[in-house]
């Protein structure tokens, strides 16, 4: 029988398996990854700032086997629906389905040459297995890695299946995810090779990027009111000026 521990950092004491847990070896090209990784986690955390039920998360592990603190997972970027983020945030020394009550409803990896075979087979079928709703892979290469540069899969019946990938105006592709109710773009022109958009208006979420159009909508109005000025003064002047040459034309001579 295994001998035990106490954890003391956890939601309350608990007494975990001596095994609970071995350090893992470092992704050696982690650094590649981070920059994206840290946007998409950006960008998700401040569309869903607003709730106090949504937890998103760019590091940790989650954990799957209570028996086992080496059966664990880490995700590039997840997040949770119907969860108290601050007992996980604060509480948990990472994320513990069993503890939370339910595994992340979205997982997203972010591909690099040392990850991207684990992330297309042992770490899909692991979060399958978990019970993970939605799975997103996006290759910042444009597909050298994963095959494809954008992949999102929802949770059907135990198995994954494909979002249909859709081409977009501005020469991007995009797919859909219900779970988010955002899409996912990809193209190399975009910023980090990836955008995440609002579905009903086609606009980013980033709120860089709308405080940015916001104030160049304003500069534009601007600079149009003063074209508008410009033009009306001008045409004052002229009126004027014709009204004076009309009337010097129409007076008696002297």
């Amino acid at each position: 029988m295994a001998t035990t521990r106490t954890i003391t950092n956890a939601f309350v004491n608990r007494v975990l398996p001596d095994i609970f847990y071995e350090d893992p070896e470092p992704v050696e090209d982690g650094m590649q990854q981070a920059p994206v990784i840290i946007e998409i986690a950006h960008l998700l955390t401040a569309q869903f700032r607003k709730r106090d039920d949504v937890f998103v998360s760019a590091g940790g592990f989650i954990f799957y086997d209570r028996s086992n603190g080496n059966r664990r997972i880490a995700p590039d970027c997840y997040i949770s629906f119907d969860v108290d983020p601050k007992a996980v945030l604060e509480n948990l020394p990472n994320y513990w389905i069993w503890e939370i009550g339910k595994p992340p409803d979205f997982v997203m990896e972010v591909a690099s040459p040392s990850t991207a075979s684990n992330d297309l087979g042992r770490k899909r079928d692991l979060y399958a297995q978990v019970g993970i709703a939605e799975y997103w892979r996006l290759d910042p290469t444009g597909g050298d890695l994963y095959g494809q540069p954008l992949t999102g899969e929802r949770l059907i019946d135990g198995e994954y299946q494909h979002f249909e990938l859709q081409n977009d105006a501005d020469g991007t592709v995009w797919a859909y995810s219900e779970v988010l109710d955002l899409r996912f773009h990809w193209g190399e022109e975009l910023e980090y090779g990836f955008d995440v958009r609002d579905p009903e208006t086609g606009r980013t979420i980033s709120p860089e990027a709308i405080e940015r159009e916001g104030r160049l909508a304003e500069r534009d109005a601007r600079l149009l009111e003063r074209d508008a000025r410009l033009a009306a003064e001008a045409r004052e002047r002229e009126l004027l000026a014709e009204i004076e040459r009309l009337r010097r034309q129409s007076a008696p001579d002297a």
